[in-house]
């Protein structure tokens, strides 16, 4: 029988994130991410297919986060309001992780891989947003674009996060983006 190391994504994770600090994304390889961790190459791939994935694999969990917030969320707002709302309970993981979740958005913008990765998330992203929202009766095609736009305001804030010298919290990165695209376009949100 095959036994879980305990904690080990979070492990090979931890592993990943100082070797991709220290020696680069490229020159990382997976028996150094597991050495680094105390646990087995073998067990890396019981986790993760490839190192690219250590990336990517809280995204699932955040989704899931964001869909339970705009499936209970009050009837009175607006869908955008709805959505970029409810990116907020993924705000506490961003904020209290913030020196891996800035090495990873710069580890994504210097690797067309890992853009190419991100593309798909930030798809599937949109994906879910738009079903939950055409679960609470908005019509297929206003969901499908408040589910991009909401994509994009997700993508801008953290871009505006990552670079912020004064480290405001994600929430309020995805306040002031909402609040500009509302101004900028004379929407009621």
């Amino acid at each position: 029988m095959v036994q879980r190391a305990e904690n080990a994504r979070e492990r090979f994770e931890a592993a990943a994130f100082k070797l991709f600090g220290e020696q680069g994304y490229a020159a990382t390889t997976v028996p150094d991410i597991a050495e680094n961790a105390g646990l087995t190459e073998r067990t890396f791939y019981r986790y993760f297919p490839d190192k690219r994935e250590v990336l990517f694999w809280r995204a699932t969990d955040h989704q899931i986060s964001i869909r339970n917030e705009i499936a209970s969320a009050t009837c009175s707002r607006h869908p955008l309001a709805m959505v970029a709302h409810a990116f907020k309970s993924v705000a506490p993981f961003i904020d209290g992780h913030r020196p891996i979740v800035k090495l990873r958005q710069a580890l994504i913008s210097s690797h067309s891989d890992l853009q190419e990765r991100e593309l798909m998330k930030l798809h599937a992203l949109a994906s879910a947003i738009d079903l939950t929202l055409q679960q609470r009766g908005i019509r297929p095609s206003p969901a499908r674009v408040i589910a991009e736009v909401g994509s994009a305001i997700w993508k801008v804030a953290l871009e505006n996060w990552r670079s912020d010298e004064n480290e405001a919290s994600f929430a309020n990165h995805l306040d002031r983006v909402l609040a500009e695209f509302q101004t900028e376009f004379h929407l009621l949100v």
